[in-house]
């Protein structure tokens, strides 16, 4: 492990001559949104991961040839892979039939059904808003509340979205973009669904469309999952009254602590796409790929190990601790000096090497932390 411009640490403040990179909004890793959408279950999402590390081969082909997967409902995620990077790009996702917001949340899967008959038992009793109640009991924050009544407003009012009805029917290879625009001159001054007038003119089979439909529905679950679970994580902050008093009596105590260091991921891709385009340019950049908390009580500071698997590369250039320290292909450890709880971020520049392929790989790095003795 070797690191990069050492003398950041000892003059914070001396402007960095380094050019600053920008990171493009990273792909949503295709097995969350199939996760999330509920077109595969995590146990075989696992299956499908240990299949790939033996075979190189993309996610979505696996999950095909394992029979878990429609080839129709593959080409749909895919579709929406990279309109999932953002929260504004989520939120602009949403189609379908406006859903009331218990609905909305339930499919969010955020939320369980005796929650939400609890929340509305006290609806009942304090006259609030829905989603007012459900933030004051802790399970929305605020912010996810305000994603998620953005959401709620975007459904079936008139916006283009690429979960469209017309839109995923293209993406299944059901209809065509001319067979989409001829049903849409159609309907114009008639009170007929989208789906019956494909039907009518002979452009497509009514199962087609109760495919459509139903992907849809999982396709606007996986996007909302995806715009909440990009609302920034805050740290908890805790007060204490300073005009409390009480009477206190001195007593001398001597104890030896003993140094210990945890940490926990707040959010991190299970997995990375990579693509031929990535490939070309030789390095995939992810900004704020990995959120993590870390608590230390050792004043000499803490050690952050990264382990590497699956994907090749030759190095990784990590960002979180004001300064940039370049990894190997095996990995490496950071020291910082950092005590008590922090909640850091990491970027990542993935730099490829010759046996670098493009295809959707397992998250390659593994995070531990111990306390510097």
């Amino acid at each position: 492990m070797t690191e990069k411009n050492k003398n950041r640490d000892q003059a914070p403040d001396q402007e960095q001559k380094n050019p600053v990179r920008y990171a493009l909004p990273v792909k949503r890793p295709l097995g969350t949104i199939l996760v999330d959408g509920k077109f595969i279950t995590p146990e075989t999402l696992d299956a499908a991961l240990e299949k790939q590390q033996q075979t190189r081969d993309l996610l979505g082909n696996i999950l095909v040839n394992m029979g878990t997967l429609d080839p129709a409902d593959l080409n749909a995620a895919l579709m929406v892979q990279r309109d999932f990077s953002t929260i504004e790009d989520a939120v602009n996702a949403a189609a379908g039939v406006r859903m009331i917001l218990g609905e909305l949340l339930l499919a969010s899967s955020r939320i369980t059904r005796d929650q939400i008959e609890e929340a509305l038992e006290e609806q009942k009793r304090t006259g609030e808003k829905i989603g007012e109640i459900l933030v004051r009991l802790g399970l929305f924050s605020s912010t996810e509340m305000d994603i998620a009544l953005s959401f709620q407003s975007r459904q079936n009012a008139g916006y283009a979205s690429c979960l469209s009805l017309g839109e995923l029917l293209i993406a299944a290879g059901y209809i065509t973009h001319d067979d989409l625009e001829d049903a849409l001159e159609r309907q114009k001054g008639s009170n007929k669904k989208l789906g019956e007038i494909l039907v009518d003119a002979g452009r497509c089979k009514p199962h087609h469309v109760e495919h459509g439909l139903r992907m849809q529905k999982q396709l606007v679950a996986a996007a909302l999952i995806a715009a909440l679970s990009l609302a920034p994580v805050k740290e908890a902050v805790s007060s204490v009254n300073p005009s409390s008093t009480a009477m206190t009596t001195n007593i001398k105590v001597t104890a030896t602590v003993l140094a210990r260091a945890s940490m926990h991921v707040l959010r991190q891709p299970n997995e990375i796409v990579v693509t031929d385009a990535d490939i070309k340019r030789g390095y995939l950049d992810i900004s704020a790929g990995s959120l993590v908390e870390i608590k230390n009580n050792s004043r000499a500071g803490v050690d952050l190990t990264f382990e590497t698997h699956g994907l090749p590369f030759s190095e990784v250039l990590v960002s979180g601790f004001g300064r940039e320290v370049a990894l190997g292909p095996n990995g490496g450890i950071i020291t910082h000096q950092l005590l008590g709880a922090n909640i850091i971020a990491f970027s990542y520049r993935f730099v490829f090497d010759r046996n670098s392929r493009a295809g959707t790989y397992a998250w390659p790095l593994v995070l531990s932390v111990s306390p510097v003795e």
